[in-house]
């Protein structure tokens, strides 16, 4: 029998052409070599004493790792993560998206980390080629990942939160197989760039039998994540202050909208047509949920409707979904499978408890309340703020009063102005017009018509500057967003004082804000205010030009200063 099929073996063998036999041993081997080159990347997570399992991928040289929540949830605030060469590193836990079912951990010891280099979700189509690497089980001593292949079985599935909190959004389905040990682990496309995070699958009676269905969180969701996971949040997912629903026509109708809300003040009714959001067109209710729960809390988006009145369009920020104070807690038969019975197979992983551990990595982690690791964010925090405050100190103290004149850009005839910014009173004078408002208790009345929320915004702009620590009831990163409408990823600092809620934006590398929308009453738009050409004044360094965008129509007005002088 061997040798018969030997024979037919060969002559299937004869059948196919030298060129795609040859075709097909190229592919071969560019498969080998690419497992070899993102192997290094691939990271068995365990706990602090080696116990459990699960898989993570590096994304950074300095040791940042994604793994799931579920993964991460049950292995406590220092790990321990194993790589293919077989060496373990000391980790500590940055930041979770407990919804989303994603964890940021920081490797320690190292600067020099393989990483994966991520693609784009967005182009990934079903049929596509793919590897799925992890620790299924364990399987390895030396923490060499397992590799399963497969294809694409479909893209922006939806997999319902099924009465916890999880819930995977516009994930990509696969057919390779995932079993418990695998949550965490990287999805790769076919020439081996980074695509998705394996989380879960369906397994027959929830048991450990892989049935060919897994999903992996998209490539995409994570990156607009991290940033607020680098800064120790337990990041939370968005939601609108409206709901949908599809109708008997097949279009998505509005059923709901809260008369508080953004949207109604934007004109959004019950019964309109919602055409799109986010920047994607909608077929249905599902497809709306689909895309919505792939944005952080705090997002501005876009979105278009149709009504009676015609197709407009607007933006409007997602609110918080869950507003987690604490890391929650998944309920043991909620929980997606995992290895937390399986232990390495060489026994050669160190076993330290978490208060063994030496200081130098203990105080990596700090608790508090609204916070996965707050040691970070203080981190990114310092290192926004330190900078901000030399620089604004650098023409004399931040406290004295700042005179500032202005004319209004665009007007004929033109429209001069003058703000007076001190430590008790704002005031504001336009033309033979008025304005003054009392720091300590402002009120939206109080604002000019036109630049509502603008005076408030001064001072909060003085008490960012301010050498005072307390200026604010709160100050924390808050990671990055693409901005709205200036349309560039921006990092944010995230002020609270009282009922206001200040966003900061900052360019990368730059001190000074380029940006600040302001929550300052409820059931108020918040002003939004964009700042350029930042300088040095008369002891004041002041924005050349302040921009008051529009929240009915996105754009931009601009007042340009013409002087400013510090009045001590």
């Amino acid at each position: 029998m061997r040798i018969r099929w030997a024979i037919l073996g060969v002559l299937i063998l004869q059948c196919i052409p030298a060129g795609a036999q040859q075709s097909l041993s190229e592919r071969e081997r560019a498969r080998v070599e690419t497992i070899q080159r993102i192997s290094p990347s691939v990271v068995c997570v365990m706990s602090s004493s080696g116990d459990g399992g699960g898989s993570g991928v590096l994304i950074s040289a300095d040791g940042l790792c994604i793994s799931n929540y579920h993964v991460t949830s049950g292995s406590g605030n220092f790990m321990k993560c194993g790589l293919n060469d077989g060496r373990v590193y000391d980790a500590v836990i940055m930041g979770i998206d407990p919804t989303g079912d994603v964890a940021l951990i920081q490797l320690l010891g190292r600067t020099d980390f393989s990483f994966a280099r991520a693609g784009n979700s967005d182009f990934v189509k079903t049929g596509d080629e793919v590897m799925a690497l992890g620790n299924p089980f364990l399987l390895a001593s030396d923490f060499s990942p397992t590799v399963t292949y497969g294809i694409v079985s479909g893209v922006h599935r939806y997999q319902y939160p099924a009465n916890t909190f999880l819930e995977y959004t516009d994930c990509i389905q696969i057919d390779a197989s995932i079993n418990p040990g695998n949550s965490g682990g990287p999805l790769f496309d076919i020439s081996g760039t980074w695509i998705g995070i394996n989380g879960r699958a369906s397994f027959e009676k929830r048991g450990r039998v892989n049935s060919g269905a897994a999903y992996a969180i998209s490539v995409n969701q994570v990156l607009r994540f991290v940033d607020h996971l680098r800064a120790g949040l337990i990041v939370d997912h968005g939601r609108t202050e409206f709901t949908v629903e599809t109708s008997d026509a097949d279009e998505v109708r509005i059923s709901q909208v809260s008369e508080l809300s953004e949207a109604w003040r934007r004109g959004l009714r019950p019964g309109a047509v919602l055409l799109s959001f986010a920047g994607r067109q909608l077929t249905s209710a599902n497809e709306f949920q689909n895309i919505l729960g792939t944005f952080p809390e705090g997002t501005r988006l876009p979105f278009s409707w149709r009504d009676d009145g015609g197709v407009h369009s607007a933006t409007v920020r997602l609110g918080p979904l869950h507003s987690f104070q604490k890391a929650p807690e998944l309920p043991a038969e909620r929980r997606p499978p995992r290895p937390d019975q399986e232990q390495p197979d060489s026994g050669e992983t160190p076993a330290v408890a978490e208060d063994e551990l030496p200081e130098e990595i203990r105080k990596l982690f700090v608790e508090k309340d609204g916070f996965c690791n707050f040691y970070f964010n203080e981190q990114q925090r310092l290192k926004r703020i330190k900078p901000l405050r030399v620089r604004t100190e650098s023409v004399g103290s931040p406290e004295a009063t700042w005179k500032v004149r202005f004319e209004m850009e665009g007007t004929t005839p033109a429209v001069t102005g003058e703000l007076a910014i001190g430590p008790k009173t704002i005031g504001m004078k336009l033309g033979d017009t008025a304005w003054l408002q009392q720091v300590g208790d402002p009120k939206a009345e109080e604002e000019p018509p036109g630049m509502a929320g603008l005076l408030i915004a001064m001072n909060q702009l003085r008490r960012l500057f301010s050498a005072d620590t307390a200026a604010f009831g709160e100050i924390t990163a808050f990671g990055s967003t693409v901005h709205l409408p200036l349309a560039r990823e921006l990092q944010i600092l995230l002020s609270r004082e009282g009922i206001r809620t200040g966003r900061w934006y900052f360019e990368e590398e730059e001190v000074l804000p380029v940006a600040l929308d302001l929550e300052y009453e409820t059931g108020i738009d918040e002003v939004r205010l964009v700042f350029e050409n930042w300088k040095d004044w008369s002891g004041v360094v002041f924005p050349e030009r302040i921009g008051i965008v529009n929240s009915t129509t996105e754009e931009i007005s601009w007042l340009r200063v013409s002087d400013a002088v510090r009045q001590d």
